[in-house]
Formats: C-alpha cells, sequence, structure tokens
C-alpha cells in the first residue's frame, strides 16, 4: 500500500474533480484575473526578458504567448512567458491560508497543456483548483521561516499539468515528488535585505520546475515517493485530506493595486482619513501604520531603487495613493520612483510592529493607520483585512472592471469587451481561454 503523502495528495487532487461544481463561481473570478494581470504585465521588463529567453532557451514552436506578437515558442517557454507576465507587476491574485501566490503558476500551466490536449472546461476548471489546492496546502504548511511562493506554486503546476495530461494517481503522486524536490529555493521577502530585481517570489521558475516534473513523470522519470516528508520543510500533519487547511483554494483573494497585498489594507486606511477628513497632501505631518511583524519585515524602502522594490514598500504605496491617487497604483508606473513629492511623504510614513496582530497573519491582514497633521490634529482608521480577501470579495464586476482598466490603451475596447464576454458568463475551455488572450 502506498501511504507516502505524495499518493494521499494525487488522490485528493483527482477527487477535487467532483468539487468544480461548488467552486465554479471562484474559479471564474480566477481566470478573470489572471486576464488582467497578464495584460497588466504582457510588456513589461520582465516579461519581455522572459520572452527573449523563451526563443533563445526553449527554442521556436506552435504556441503564441498571450498578448504577445513574439514569435512562437514552445508550450513550457509560453506558459513561462505568461507566468511572467501575470507576475511581473504584482497585481495577480494570491491565496491567504498559503501567504503568498499560485494563479500565476498554475493557470498558464493549465491554459497551455489544456489547449494541447483539447480539455473540456470542467477538466481546465479542474486543473486549476486542483493544483491551487494542492499547492495551497503546502504553503500553508511550511514551517517559519516560510518561503517565497515558487516553492510551493511548482507542485501546484505538476498536478494542474498532470491533470490536463491525463494522469492517473500513481503517475500524478510520481509529478508531485518529483516538483517537490525540483522547486526553486527563494526566500521569503522578510528575509532578504534587498528585492531589487526581476526574481521576486520566483512564480515562474516554479512553473518551470513543475511543468517539468509532471512531463518528465509522463516519460517515467522516477522521483522519491516520501519528498514531501523527507524535505523538511512542511509541517506534514496540515497537509493531508483531514487537515485543517482544507480547501486552502477557497482563501484566495484578489488584488486593487499593483504591489505587495500587506500594503493594501493600510493604502485604503490612509485613503479613506484624506477622504472623510478632506486633507491635501501638504496637510500631513507624519503617517504611523501599526501592523504585524510580517508587514514591518519587508524592504519598505522609503525612495525604491527598482520597480520592483517599489512593490514591496509600504511608505512608498500609501505615498503614491495619496499624491497621485489610487488609480496610480493600478498599474504603478516606473516613472512614478522619480517623484519627488511621493519620496518626500513616503519618509514621513513611519512603520510601528503590534504584537497583537501577529496572530491574525495570514487569515486577514489588519492595520490601524494614524495621520497627524500640521496643524496638530490626528486622525485614526482600522481595517480587519484588506478588500478582496475572501472576507470582503470582489464581484465579477469589479474585477472585469480592473481587467478593463489594465488594458486600457493596451489593447482594443473591441477585444477587451470580447475577453470580458468570454469570461463574464462561464468557464470556458482551456483552448477558448487561450484564444481569447493570444494576440
Amino acid at each position: 500500500m502506498k501511504n507516502e503523502l505524495s499518493y494521499d495528495l494525487a488522490a485528493l487532487a483527482l477527487q477535487l474533480g467532483s468539487e468544480v461544481a461548488a467552486n465554479r463561481a471562484l474559479l471564474k473570478q480566477c481566470l478573470i484575473d489572471a486576464a488582467a494581470a497578464a495584460i497588466a504585465g504582457y510588456d513589461s521588463p520582465a516579461a519581455n526578458i522572459a520572452t527573449k529567453c523563451a526563443v533563445r532557451g526553449f527554442g521556436s514552436g506552435y504556441v503564441a504567448p498571450w498578448f504577445s506578437s513574439a514569435a512562437n515558442v514552445t508550450p513550457i517557454g509560453a506558459a513561462f512567458v505568461n507566468s511572467s507576465a501575470m507576475s511581473s507587476l504584482d497585481i495577480d491574485d494570491g491565496n491567504r491560508a498559503a501567504r503568498g501566490h499560485l494563479g500565476a503558476a498554475v493557470v498558464p500551466a493549465a491554459s497551455v497543456f489544456g489547449s494541447l490536449n483539447d480539455v473540456s472546461a470542467d477538466t481546465f476548471a479542474h486543473a486549476i483548483l486542483a493544483g491551487c489546492e494542492i499547492g495551497g496546502r503546502l504553503g500553508a504548511a511550511e514551517s517559519p521561516a516560510f518561503f517565497a511562493s515558487g516553492r510551493w506554486a511548482g507542485v501546484g503546476v505538476a498536478v494542474a499539468t498532470g491533470i490536463c495530461l491525463g494522469f492517473d494517481k500513481e503517475k500524478l503522486a510520481n509529478a508531485i515528488s518529483l516538483s517537490v524536490h525540483a522547486a526553486p529555493l527563494v526566500a521569503a521577502a522578510g528575509v532578504r535585505k534587498k528585492m531589487t530585481g526581476h526574481i521576486k517570489e520566483g512564480v515562474p521558475f516554479g512553473l518551470l520546475s513543475g511543468i517539468a516534473s509532471a512531463l518528465l513523470a509522463e516519460l517515467g522519470y522516477q522521483g522519491d515517493p516520501d519528498a514531501v516528508e523527507s524535505v523538511g520543510i512542511f509541517d506534514t500533519s496540515r497537509i493531508s485530506p483531514k487537515s485543517p487547511d482544507a480547501f486552502a483554494f477557497q482563501r484566495t483573494y484578489f488584488k486593487r493595486y499593483t504591489c505587495c497585498r500587506l500594503a493594501h489594507a493600510p493604502i485604503d486606511a490612509a485613503m479613506a482619513i484624506a477622504a472623510r477628513e478632506r486633507l491635501a497632501v501638504e496637510d500631513i505631518d507624519r503617517i504611523t501604520v501599526r501592523t504585524f511583524r510580517t508587514t514591518i519585515e519587508l524592504p519598505n524602502e522609503a525612495q525604491p531603487t527598482s520597480f520592483e522594490s517599489a512593490q514591496f514598500s509600504l511608505p512608498f504605496a500609501i505615498a503614491v495613493a495619496l499624491v497621485k491617487g489610487a488609480d496610480a497604483l493600478l498599474p504603478l508606473s516606473t516613472r512614478t520612483l522619480a517623484s519627488a513629492d511621493v519620496t518626500a511623504l513616503a519618509e514621513r510614513v513611519v512603520l510601528e510592529h503590534d504584537p497583537m496582530l501577529d496572530a491574525l497573519y495570514p487569515s486577514t491582514t489588519p492595520t490601524t493607520v494614524q495621520i497627524d497633521t500640521r496643524n496638530g490634529k490626528r486622525y485614526e482608521e482600522q481595517r480587519d483585512t484588506a478588500d478582496g480577501d475572501p472576507g470582503r470579495p470582489f464581484t465579477d464586476a469589479q474585477l472585469l472592471k480592473k481587467l478593463k482598466t489594465l488594458g486600457h490603451r493596451k489593447v482594443s475596447e473591441e477585444r477587451l469587451a470580447a475577453i470580458a464576454a468570454e469570461l463574464s458568463d462561464s468557464i470556458p475551455s482551456a483552448g477558448h481561454f487561450e484564444a481569447a488572450l493570444r494576440k
């Protein structure tokens, strides 16, 4: 009898096909959000470099990356480019249980390999659900200090790809074992003093390792069955089908701003104070953000040295929203990094650790923001968590608006309308999803 966790996870992943109907609404939102994140980032520096790498490293092929006019590439190359686009601006979905990002890895893999294998809409949905569920459980089960998203999102990719390829339990368990050992080892944001590069959370590299693991498993390449147990970074009691983290997928969240999720609640609180009290930027003397330790441990540069480091700075993100307006974070522009007004306000943002909030994360992202004015007044606003979290979900209409806002002036209004129509009513097949997003 196979009693390693990889077999339990494979069995669970296959059983989740019966849960698609119950999760259809959230799955549809994941696809709307994936399209929005991809359209926002397809022309980013990270995505452009990934495209060149895919051509040079993986070779020419027969799959077009989303929204790209570049030459066709191999399936794994296209999925890598699409993942790079989705994750480049930090506007992609995340998971409260896992403390990171799954959709930017799982959706591109399921879309490309589901399309190539002409899977049905239900199988496409099953692949996304199972990939996000298994990846989410592993992310939630990591023992501190936890690793960045690519470490466990890659396992979700192996699951999603395997389902699209029609794997049985034995083959899927092997793909899971291989991907656990092959996944990138990227430290979490709070451990790294500098986050100035394109690598961020290593999500596209998790995708590469996950797809490679599934393809190798299909060809008979064998991993160690006890990889989940022996790798030494998981609390295995939290991974089994009976774990308290069951249905990690239902803890998916969506983002309004192109910056780290931990900045969203403070941004909303600061904006609420400014609007309610009719404060101008020049009225503000100091902004104090009381928050949990993980937020404090981010780089939080008041004057970021790169576009990527700006995404992981609460002071900078809050200042952008107050100086330029919330729309300046949808998406964030590299030109904003040079704004003296934004930097001047960011330098007046102070982060304070509130130990009472530590236990509430990652389930929520609570914060209290206090603004002191130059004329001696003090205003305060509290947030239990950010909008778009499971407890404060976005509607389909809000996500479709996000898609249209991020796509404005990047693709034609007619094409945006066609993409929205494809995703509004029901979950499309992988082939139809691919067709909608290709140039």
